[in-house]
């Protein structure tokens, strides 16, 4: 299979402007090294050429952003730990690229419940050692966990090495 290749886009002016005015001065980024960085995975079979980066800090903001993309018929791609080796964090013809790197929080457990929620871009890793203070386990476990996130598990029902004891995610 070659690899696809597409000159980046240039994000619409007007989708620029509406994105200054809705949030934060910081959430916007088109430096090209972050472009070619976030609007990757590991398969490095297709060239990035995302029209821009945003860096959403809540659900709240991404909810927000993906009606505005919606109604301007912007394609999103979503980039957590970029672990992935399928394509699917791969923003190859202009789209843009949403972030989770800001989106880790980790809430306390709750210890009746033996739940705890985390934000899409929380680190696998962080959710194992969080969850082990309490005595409990995040079952998912792979070579990746220091940098694959809670987000890109559930998306793609991640197992790793315990998935015959525990399952996949959904399990």
């Amino acid at each position: 299979m070659g690899a696809v290749s597409s000159e980046p886009r240039p994000l619409d002016p007007l989708i620029r402007r509406r994105l200054a005015e809705q949030f934060p001065p910081d959430f916007l980024s088109e430096d090209p090294a972050e472009l070619a960085e976030l609007g990757r995975d590991w398969t490095r079979v297709y060239t990035p050429a995302p029209s821009a980066v945003v860096f959403p800090r809540t659900t709240d903001e991404v909810s927000r952003l993906l009606a505005l993309c919606s109604a301007e018929r912007l394609a999103v791609v979503p980039s957590g730990g970029r672990t992935g080796l399928a394509g699917g964090a791969v923003a190859a013809r202009g789209e843009l690229v949403l972030s989770t790197a800001r989106m880790r929080t980790i809430h306390p457990v709750d210890l009746l419940g033996a739940t705890v929620r985390a934000q899409a871009g929380a680190v696998t890793e962080a959710v194992h050692a969080h969850a082990a203070e309490h005595g409990l386990t995040w079952p998912v476990d792979f070579a990746s966990k220091g940098s694959s996130t809670v987000g890109g598990n559930i998306a793609t029902n991640a197992g790793g090495v315990k998935v015959i004891r525990y399952g996949l995610t959904r399990q």
